[in-house]
């Protein structure tokens, strides 16, 4: 019992550190997010003035556009392996839990026939000792 409370308690210990670093991330993604978004739009604003006269800016402003399309897309693909590296991280924490179970089930189910014989032995004992 106590190996298992120390393990819950490592466990959550990790969980903390886990989320804590996650949490930490996250914010640095939203903010790198943000300055992004600023420069494509100070960027966008700048060519499109002079795209307007200027063929050069034309196609350097159609790159741009391709460019942000393409940056959002790598994004929500990165988002995506995010929320899938979660998704899997969940299932083996399922089949760890799972088999911790099925572990107990197994331990109390030899424990019990453990029970059992040490009874059937006491009994196979007495009635050698009668006959003895």
């Amino acid at each position: 019992k106590q190996w298992y409370q120390r393990r819950v308690r490592g466990q959550k210990e990790q969980i903390e550190k886990i989320l804590s670093d996650t949490r930490v991330v996250q914010k640095e993604i939203n903010a790198l997010n943000g300055k992004i978004e600023r420069s494509f739009i100070e960027t966008d604003e700048l060519i499109f003035r002079d795209a307007k006269h200027n063929d050069q800016c034309k196609q350097a402003y159609k790159l741009l556009a391709n460019l942000q399309s393409e940056f959002n897309a790598l994004v929500r693909a990165l988002d995506d392996i995010g929320t899938i590296n979660r998704e899997v991280r969940d299932l083996e924490d399922m089949l760890v839990r799972e088999s911790d179970r099925k572990v107990r089930e197994q331990i109390a189910k030899v424990e019990g026939d453990l029970t059992t014989v040490a009874t059937e032995n006491k009994k196979l004992a007495a009635v050698i000792e009668r006959k003895g």
